[in-house]
């Protein structure tokens, strides 16, 4: 999606009202977007990304998803924290009412003294970019720099001085009178507007009379200041805000410009790394899957020639009691076996350069080897079913998980050696994907299997006997255990508060998530065992109850204690 440069106007407004006067706590940065955190709740992200461009409004679980998805940073970050960090916003601008956004910083350094910073943001697909400037207006670095082999109008290097784009033709809209006679005829020539909203206003234009065209023209003078009530709307892929819904637009539900722009930028980006892991991650579970049945398959196959096996220690007892009988070089020899239904000749082939007790040498070796090799494989099989069926709740579980975070601790478990990336170093083992939530008000902790040995390590090793385990019914998710870190006098609301969040958590990472309410099961931990045979977390249970929760009561709940 794009962002009109009436929406930059409007942008530039809306940050000076919200973030003006306020400093800069914290950069992020990755890939191709930074984030300014001015508070705890309150972020500014701008993205260059070619399919996802523009500046807007990010919370900080969507920061954490970005950062999760890419450990690559930027080299403008660096940057941005020595110079912005610590400074106030003084106030941001739209440079010639075109999609370049000016963002002024100042810091104290000494007594009536200031640092004065400038973020210059061009949001303009592929060739979005972001840049720190200094008091002269000199560009301390980029996003990305631009040479002059691949650009004629302008260079963007550390150095040099800030060029802006070239100023576009046409009737500036500061100067437009859209009560005028000839308005409708120079819509296509006016400056500081889309084309895509000028398109529409026209075509909104041509389906009305003149009364309801000249109304919808007049949109146009809120434009000019901003001014007014105005409804944020998306036409195609163009998020652009005008007075009235106009006839090829669709409504958006936002506050200001900022929270608007998302679905253009963050959203998509989120949701653009989330699929991106999990065909990621799908893709490992396949290899493993397929390296996994492979070997069943070979084991297998070694379990079919049992008979061979037993054919092997036959003929070499043959040749053994036989071997006076074999005249020497011979390369084959019949043997006859005698059982009760009476004599089995058997043709055996020989080796010319041994003798007989050599030849049965030989075969008796074969059949040790093929024999140990068949004990192996069933000594092994079972193990071996029970990795696939742990693959295939890996592959259910995964459907199930929507936060960046937990997909990157999904990938650091099953990753191969060389593509692993520790976050930390850690002396002792690290134990297997699971989230941990404390809720102070209740004295109580929440543990969440987010793999297959997620959930058998928290329920049969993190797990106690009167704590309560909970999984959503029927369907694949997370085993959630429910602990309480104090004891509760009978009737404390509390306890069944907490049994319905801890509900919600089993629902939000299960395959019922979608459908929003789904039925829970639970029971006390000691009440709960492993399926022998059945992989890591195939439990049964008793003498437990089903209640009803929904997964946005767990999103809700979660937001409380960050």
């Amino acid at each position: 999606m794009a962002l009109g440069p009436e929406l930059v106007f409007m942008q530039a407004r809306d940050i000076s009202r919200e973030f003006a006067k306020n400093k800069v706590r914290r950069v992020d940065a990755r890939d191709d977007w930074l984030c300014l955190s001015f508070s705890r709740d309150r972020a500014l992200c701008f993205s260059w990304n070619a399919e996802n461009y523009g500046a807007c409004g990010i919370s900080p679980q969507e920061i954490r998803s970005l950062s999760d998805a890419s450990p690559a940073r930027p080299t403008i970050c660096d940057a941005v924290k020595s110079h912005v960090v610590g400074a106030e916003l003084a106030g941001a601008s739209s440079l010639n009412r075109d999609r370049v956004l000016s963002i002024e910083f100042r810091r104290a350094i000494g007594a009536g003294f200031h640092q004065t910073r400038r973020l210059l943001f061009e949001p303009s697909g592929r060739y979005s970019n972001l840049m720190l400037l200094d008091e002269e207006g000199v560009v301390i670095e980029a996003a990305k720099h631009i040479y002059p082999d691949s650009n004629r109008y302008r260079s963007v290097m550390p150095g040099l001085r800030y060029s802006p784009p070239p100023v576009v033709k046409g009737v500036p809209l500061d100067s437009f009178d859209p009560s005028s006679e000839g308005a409708l005829r120079e819509l296509d020539s006016l400056r500081g507007v889309g084309k895509p909203l000028i398109s529409a206003v026209k075509a909104h234009c041509g389906t009305r009379d003149a009364r309801d065209s000249d109304e919808a023209l007049r949109g146009l003078e809120f434009l000019k200041t901003g001014e007014g009530e105005a409804i944020f709307q998306v036409i195609g892929g163009y998020v652009t805000l005008y007075p009235i819904l106009l006839d090829s637009a669709k409504a958006i539900m936002a506050r200001d410009s900022l929270e608007a722009a998302r679905i253009a930028v963050v959203a998509p980006m989120v949701e653009g790394r989330l699929m991106a892991a999990r065909r990621k991650i799908a893709a490992r579970i396949g290899e493993m899957s397929r390296a996994n049945d492979r070997k069943i398959e070979a084991y297998e196959r070694l379990g079919d020639g049992e008979g061979e096996i037993a054919r092997l220690k036959l003929h070499g007892s043959l040749i053994l009691a036989n071997a006076w009988a074999i005249e020497p070089r011979s390369k084959e020899a019949t043997l006859s076996e005698w059982t009760e239904s009476g004599e089995v000749r058997h043709r055996i082939a020989l080796d010319p350069e041994r003798d007989a007790p050599r030849n049965a040498e030989a075969l008796f070796a074969k059949y040790k080897r093929k024999k140990s090799a068949l004990e192996r494989a069933r000594a092994i099989l079972p193990s071996l079913c029970l990795r696939r069926d742990e693959l295939d709740e890996q592959l259910a579980l995964l459907e199930c998980h929507t936060d960046m975070a937990t997909l990157s601790k999904m990938w650091e478990e099953i990753a191969p050696e060389g593509a692993r990336t520790p976050r930390f170093k850690s002396s002792g083992a690290v134990s297997p994907p699971h989230a941990r939530y404390e809720f102070p008000f209740a004295g109580a902790v929440v543990f969440c299997g987010l793999s297959a040995k997620g959930n058998h390590y928290v329920t049969f090793r993190l797990a106690q006997g009167d704590d309560m385990w909970l999984h959503v019914k029927d369907m694949p998710g997370a085993h959630v255990i429910l602990r309480f870190n104090e004891r509760m006098a009978p009737g404390d609301e509390r306890r069944p508060r907490m049994l319905n969040i801890a509900a919600a958590c089993a629902v939000y990472h299960s395959g019922g998530r979608a459908g929003g309410r789904a039925l829970v099961d639970c029971a006390e931990r000691k009440h709960v065992r492993p399926i022998s045979g059945g992989g890591l977390a195939r439990v049964t249970y008793r003498e437990f109850r089903t209640i009803s929760a929904d997964a946005s009561a767990w999103i809700d709940e979660v937001r409380r204690i960050q």
